[in-house]
């Protein structure tokens, strides 16, 4: 069973008035390291592919793209595509087939198109909530028609309040980003000194009020917040891979009160640095820079 709708929307971010989508199917893949190549060419129906976790590789124009989780990529219609899983971290998606009257007008606001099929979604957690619901909505009911619908809507809004999002902080990415990137690149290399916002804006040669600015404005959180977020990650791969002890680990982060380490781990992680020790936690503590796209380690 299919869904179809149409959108009507004149003026504002699309061109045409009106837009017309058909939901050919949905569902989702959790690929096995050893999966082959997957092609695509001359397929009728477009895809739209949100990867929940793990990485692979898309190879659109002729070029290899990498991606991982909060990514996403538009195969479009009549157009040749390969894409396949990392071998040691492969990836899963949820995956939406649809058919449009013009897919690359539905999905200009999001600044995807042919030569350009991917971009990252910051707030990759909350879509997947929406994605999974998308997912379960979609069956042989009489509701589905609605259902899938309204989700292929919010997923729409999502990828365009991402794009807004990105282009607002235009201005800041020709050299905010570049402060960002150095100051970020000194924070993880110094992290287990005493640092301070005075100490961190000096040694980067910008103002305090500038720093904080850019880090509110491309981060999300402040420099002290991000400080004490990566040592905390960093706490984590020692915990899992070294024998150190908890003063040992909170020394070698940078912080010289265990007592206060462990207050900040577990209200961080929701457990204290012996538990998270002992339940051997199988995360990547530092899944939060690439969801915000600033792993510069």
């Amino acid at each position: 069973m299919e869904s179809t709708m149409e959108f009507f929307m004149g003026g504002g971010l699309f061109n045409r008035e009106k837009l017309s989508v058909n939901i050919v199917k949905v569902g989702q893949e959790y690929c096995d390291p050893k999966k082959k190549h997957e092609c695509r060419k001359w397929d009728d129906s477009d895809s739209l592919h949100f990867i929940l976790y793990g990485k692979g590789t898309l190879i659109a124009n002729g070029k290899p793209i990498q991606l991982a989780k909060g990514d996403v990529f538009l195969l479009y219609a009549h157009e040749k595509y390969e894409y396949f899983p990392d071998p040691t971290d492969p990836w899963a998606y949820i995956w939406v087939d649809f058919s449009s009257n013009d897919t690359k007008a539905l999905f200009a606001p999001c600044e995807l198109s042919p030569q350009n099929p991917t971009m990252h979604l910051n707030r990759s957690s909350s879509i997947t909530d929406l994605l999974v619901s998308f997912f379960e909505a979609y069956d042989a009911s009489l509701l589905q028609q609605l259902s899938c619908s309204g989700y292929f809507m919010l997923l729409l809004c999502e990828l365009i309040r991402t794009s807004l999002q990105n282009r607002s902080t235009k201005g800041y990415s020709l050299v905010g980003k570049r402060h960002i990137r150095d100051i970020i690149t000194y924070i993880n290399n110094n992290f287990r000194l005493p640092l301070t916002n005075q100490k961190i804006a000096s040694e980067n040669h910008i103002s305090v009020s500038r720093m904080m600015a850019l880090f509110a404005e491309i981060v999300g959180m402040s420099p002290i917040v991000y400080l004490n977020t990566f040592r905390i990650s960093a706490a984590c791969e020692m915990l899992r891979t070294t024998d150190y002890s908890i003063r040992e680990v909170a020394n070698a982060v940078g912080v010289e009160d265990q007592l206060y380490f462990s207050r900040v781990f577990k209200k961080q992680k929701g457990v204290s640095p012996r538990e998270y020790r002992a339940k051997r936690v199988d995360e990547d503590p530092y899944v939060w820079l690439k969801e915000r796209n600033i792993d510069f380690r």
